[in-house]
């Protein structure tokens, strides 16, 4: 098997074994709305890091922004989990799969 297959396939077993959804219904149970606001924009914030140390373009970045305005819950927390792996994991294989999960994520969400 091609060692992209086989990080491509663990990346998607340790994916399948954290569920977002459990996660973002938990941030949705909270009572304090303006923590759950905070929590969001520090998220937005690493995500827009990570996406200006990645992408050149600059229209690209700003149709990146917008579209993570419009993104539900799930989706969002996923991203910026991702997003967190991959600015920990800096320099591994995976990293480059994990952004491209990102941006098939934002391309077909």
């Amino acid at each position: 098997m091609h060692p992209i297959s086989i990080c491509f396939l663990s990346l998607l077993f340790a994916f399948s074994l954290w569920n977002p959804a459990v996660q973002a219904e938990t941030r949705s149970s909270n009572a304090d709305g303006e923590y759950r606001g905070m929590h969001r924009e520090a998220d937005m914030t690493k995500i827009l890091s990570l996406l200006e140390k990645k992408v050149d373009d600059q229209k690209m970045l700003e149709r990146a922004r917008e579209k993570l305005f419009t993104l539900k819950e799930p989706q969002f927390s996923l991203i910026a989990s991702l997003s967190e792996q991959i600015v920990k994991e800096e320099g591994q294989p995976g990293v480059d799969i994990a952004f491209l999960l990102i941006t098939i994520l934002m391309v077909l969400s």
